[in-house]
């Protein structure tokens, strides 16, 4: 069975770099793995960088400066290097006349988005109306849409965010399983059991599409 891990970072200067990654998907049977650019690093060069330098093994997702007005020209050079995916918060938005003109971009050069962000951010019609618009952009909603383990049960506008996830082009990610076990993990797998235990007693998701 091909492992592949959705969600990591890799840069020389924050978290860990490239090498040391490597040692850790050969140690746990992970044969591929996403990079993730982190939130404000807007240089993806060393993402690239790693793809050419261990091919087959990595898919890298950029960031850009959505603030900038030729983002979207930034975005497609990044693709031309090799970037596979982009990460965009819920609410974000493009100045001049066009507010969704990066996600209209992600979308007409077939990019899946990786979305972080608050759970107000995710169940705001900011986020609902970038779903509408473009029912067929493959968004990957990160640690689960912002819910923390700390939450009030029942969650507000939980219905609006369970709803979201259920759009058939969005996938749910958690990588957070302590924050909801509260009692200390011995395993992974036990982290997970009482992560999705404690999540059935707010909800249930409807996709099933978590990762």
């Amino acid at each position: 069975m091909l492992i592949v891990d959705t969600h990591c970072h890799a840069l020389p200067h924050w978290f860990e770099p490239v090498e040391v990654l490597l040692h850790q998907m050969h140690a746990n049977g992970v044969e591929k793995a996403l990079l993730v650019q982190v939130r404000g690093q807007f240089d993806n060069r060393y993402l690239i960088e790693c793809v050419r330098r261990f091919p087959g093994r990595f898919s890298p997702i950029v960031v850009v400066d959505t603030d900038r007005p030729d983002a979207q020209q930034v975005l497609e050079q990044w693709v031309g290097e090799g970037a596979e995916g982009v990460r965009l918060g819920p609410t974000v938005r493009s100045p001049g006349n066009d507010p969704l003109a990066i996600w209209r971009k992600a979308a007409e050069l077939g990019l899946p988005v990786s979305s972080l962000g608050s759970f107000e951010g995710f169940t705001s019609v900011q986020f609902t109306q970038v779903v509408r618009e473009f029912p067929s952009l493959p968004i990957i909603v990160e640690h689960l849409g912002g819910i923390a383990g700390t939450m009030p049960r029942p969650m507000p506008n939980s219905d609006r965010s369970w709803h979201l996830h259920s759009i058939p082009t969005s996938i749910s990610k958690s990588m957070d399983w302590a924050r909801f076990a509260r009692v200390p993990c011995r395993s992974r797998s036990q982290c997970a059991f009482r992560t999705f235990r404690r999540l059935s007693r707010w909800h249930t998701t409807p996709s099933g599409r978590v990762v």
